[in-house]
């Protein structure tokens, strides 16, 4: 065979594997459907995911770009009068003190070409439209060119880093929908909006509205990405369109305030349903990488940083199924165990994120048996599968629980009653 390995989808997760693969010597082709650069949504990264772009050698780009580095993420009601600032350097588990906040299209484009500098063939505008995996002894992929020709391409293993499309999920009947998770969400991106000087300028924002909660990403130069989430009770019918984003930001006075010489400068943009899961994450020479095995949601900023985990446990596993001629599923088992782990944790913590009594406690948390400090490792992606962070986490969410009866700090009336009503 010409290939050692076929990759589906040039995000980060699949340009990821690509150059990793290609770092080690593998022969791999990336189709990508579309043209780069592209828009795309998820623009706040997570510290962790820093030492994973170190070890691709992507970090001198990076620095390059200039992107705002992001030291912290905030947490607060509509009116800011609450609000407590998450710094990841005071996160129990070492690690990088920082990310940044990324033009996706731009950034997804560095991925993609070093990728390219890798050694891995990449073809734009390629979509690959069936694939077989049903053979003993290779896979096979249809790729569709832009002007409509069709061919044939071998490899060993492939690799479907599709994003939320999930291609090899959907095609073999894998995707399972998140019910506690069916939100929709409507975007955009402003010049002129206020925001801190210094460190505290790349602050993510999350503001806790009683039906759901906004984003606030300060990107560089003066752009800023704002955008709602909620549930689609919280739409009470109306569409989630311009004029839904416009009235919300003058309706929650932190946004108000922020936004009030703000001028809109890309189009409204909608995403509903999208939060799933697949019933399996690999088969015999197969694995899924990214979004493509599973999404969560964006409150917590993972997706990118999933994605990247992936990417790289992928390549050893597949690397070393190359080496030893061994491509059952059976070999890529604890790279699904792995990544299963990482999206369970993140999973408890979104769900629990969307109860009031979990949004109380991230504005008052504690600081007794390093709490906090653990809740801050998780936010910064670090010590997702260390012991002294889960019995913490574990025992906050017990917490949690607990507040859902005993008011163990200042309740979010508006959130409480939201809740109850949006879920009737």
């Amino acid at each position: 065979m010409q290939r050692d390995a076929i990759v589906i989808g040039g995000g980060p997760a699949g340009a990821a594997t690509a150059a990793r693969l290609a770092r080690l010597g593998r022969r791999v082709v990336l189709f990508e459907k579309e043209r780069f650069p592209r828009f795309h949504i998820g623009e706040s990264l997570l510290p962790c995911s820093m030492e994973l772009l170190d070890e691709t050698g992507l970090r001198p780009a990076l620095a390059r770009a200039d992107f705002l580095p992001k030291y912290a993420a905030e947490f607060l009601t509509p009116d800011g009068a609450q609000r407590c600032r998450y710094p990841f350097a005071e996160g129990l588990v070492p690690g990088a003190p920082s990310s940044f906040e990324v033009d996706r299209a731009q950034f997804d484009q560095l991925l993609l070409e070093h990728a390219r500098a890798e050694g891995a063939t990449v073809e734009e505008e390629c979509q690959v439209v069936r694939f077989d995996v049903d053979s003993p002894d290779r896979v096979e992929v249809t790729v569709r060119s832009r002007d409509g020709t069709e061919r044939t391409e071998h490899a060993a293993v492939l690799v479907d880093a599709s994003g939320q499309s999930a291609l090899v999920a959907s095609r073999l009947g894998l995707r399972q929908m998140e019910p506690e998770l069916k939100n929709v969400a409507v975007f955009s991106h402003f010049e002129g909006a206020a925001r801190a000087s210094g460190p505290l300028e790349g602050d993510i924002s999350v503001v806790l509205v009683p039906d759901g909660w906004w984003w606030v990403i300060p990107l560089r130069g003066d752009r800023t990405s704002v955008g709602f989430v909620g549930p689609k009770a919280a739409f009470s019918g109306r569409k989630p369109d311009e004029a839904f984003l416009t009235e919300g930001i003058e309706a929650t006075p932190y946004l108000a305030e922020r936004f009030r010489s703000a001028t809109r400068v890309a189009p409204v943009r909608t995403i509903s349903d999208w939060s799933y899961k697949s019933r399996a994450l690999t088969g015999d020479r197969w694995l899924m990488v990214g979004d493509a095995g599973a999404f969560i949601d964006p409150v917590f900023s993972t997706g990118v940083h999933l994605g990247l985990t992936a990417a790289k446990g992928a390549a050893h596993a597949i690397d070393r199924a190359l080496a030893d001629g061994r491509f059952e599923r059976s070999r890529f088992l604890a790279y699904e165990a792995g990544m299963r782990r990482m999206v369970d944790t993140y999973s408890e913590l979104v769900k629990g994120f969307y109860r009031p009594e979990f949004c109380e406690l991230l504005l008052r948390p504690s600081d007794r048996l390093d709490l906090r400090r653990a809740v801050i490792s998780l936010l910064a992606g670090h010590g997702a599968d260390r012991f002294e962070v889960a019995w913490r986490v574990a025992l906050f969410h017990q917490i949690v629980r607990a507040n859902r009866r005993f008011s163990l700090v200042p309740r979010l009336e508006g959130r409480r009653e939201a809740f109850g009503r949006l879920r009737s």
